[in-house]
């Protein structure tokens, strides 16, 4: 008997239970609502992503249209500074030429403009400037000054480099040696000094002499990895308009013209200038024009056109040249966009980047935002000033 009901137990245990499970309809039902979750965790990620590349592009415009305006206000507040030199070689008869590096005597001279432009050329008017490395259509600035920082005694000047050793009295430019130390009695290219301080034994200060020519450049990294841009392949097919400039340098032994990289993603630049033209009469004490305060704004100084001009200047710009020394505020304008097109954006904005381009409509689907400062050009108008 014991026996049977074990048997009968060990067959309960032993039989196979009813499996439980999904049907054909919960399981497409689970899988229609898992596939909603992951469009919408999809699409928020998505919106998320967006939300973020758009805020990150619109981060680069305004540190890319910041960094531009300052490159450029901290050239032209210091731009005029010549060292201890109390004053410009006289203005010659025509503007000198921006990419000049071996004549001493032209450097020199050109030192009477501490700023000059050119107004929107259509094409390149400098020959140191080639035409692929331009955008058409938008302003160059050159200013001229020297470096802040002086060499020290021990400092060997780099061959071939332009330094300016200054006093009050008088001032010359030196190609630099770089043999030895420049010492306490000796110019930058190796020989004895003929510029002293107050104490006429010590050599006056001796600094590198700047050049900076700022333009507009179609790209910022070319293709071949030179330094010119080539065409669509520049920027890894994506050719982004750049901010650069030529600067007066030295390769080989000898002054040339660099060009360097500064801020992607501007788009254009334009410039006004504040002229400095009343009293007309030279002061007894300063020896110059004026009196340190800008009497009208102009978008060309060295054109009889006057496109972009308010009241106050010279209706035909007489003696235009001259008109770049009489320079002694400057008003920046700057246009930078994102460096990649926004999708289901057009921009229909205006843009106003002053006397000269008023009413800029670059259309496209880049999103831009313009930016500009005003910067006295201190060593220019300061020396104008009339003591009371």
């Amino acid at each position: 008997m014991k026996l049977e009901i074990m048997n009968s137990r060990l067959m309960e245990i032993r039989m196979p239970t009813r499996q439980s499970g999904f049907t054909l309809a919960e399981l497409m039902v689970g899988m229609t609502i898992g596939l909603l979750v992951l469009s919408g965790v999809t699409s928020a990620y998505l919106a998320s992503s967006r939300a973020g590349n758009a805020s990150q592009e619109s981060s680069e415009q305004v540190e890319n249209g910041q960094q531009a305006i300052e490159f450029i206000s901290y050239d032209l507040r210091h731009a005029g500074y010549f060292g201890q030199t109390s004053s410009l070689p006289a203005p010659g008869a025509a503007l000198p030429d921006p990419c000049e590096t071996a004549d001493l005597a032209a450097l020199f001279n050109a030192m009477a403009f501490p700023v000059q432009a050119y107004n929107a050329p259509a094409a390149t008017p400098l020959n140191c400037l080639g035409a692929a490395d331009f955008v058409p259509g938008t302003d160059i600035l050159v200013v001229r000054r020297a470096s802040s920082e002086p060499l020290a005694p021990t400092d060997v000047p780099q061959l071939g480099a332009i330094y300016i050793q200054a006093n009050t009295g008088a001032a010359e430019l030196q190609v630099g040696d770089d043999t030895s130390a420049i010492g306490t009695t000796l110019k930058a290219d190796g020989t004895a000094a003929t510029i002293f301080n107050r104490d006429g034994a010590t050599a006056a200060p001796i600094q590198r002499l700047l050049v900076h020519i700022y333009f507009i450049a179609p790209c910022a990294m070319p293709a071949n990895g030179g330094a010119s841009c080539t065409g669509a392949l520049d920027d890894e097919g994506n050719p982004i308009p750049t901010l650069k400039r030529l600067e007066l340098s030295a390769a080989g032994g000898a002054a040339q013209m660099t060009i360097v990289p500064l801020v992607a993603g501007v788009e254009n630049m334009q410039f006004d200038f504040g002229l400095d033209n009343l009293p007309s009469t030279v002061d007894t004490i300063t020896g110059l024009i004026g009196d340190g305060t800008p009497d009208c704004e102009d978008a060309d100084p060295g054109s009889r056109a006057n496109v972009g001009v308010t009241a106050g200047c010279p209706v035909a710009n007489p003696g235009a040249v001259v008109e770049w020394t009489n320079v002694v505020h400057a008003e920046t304008h700057i246009l930078a966009r994102g460096y990649r097109p926004s999708a289901n954006y057009a921009d229909g904005k205006t843009y106003n980047l002053g006397l000269g381009l008023s009413a800029l409509t670059p259309g496209g689907a880049f999103k831009r935002h313009a930016y500009s400062s005003t910067v006295r050009i201190t060593n220019v108008s300061a020396r104008r000033e009339i003591p009371i």
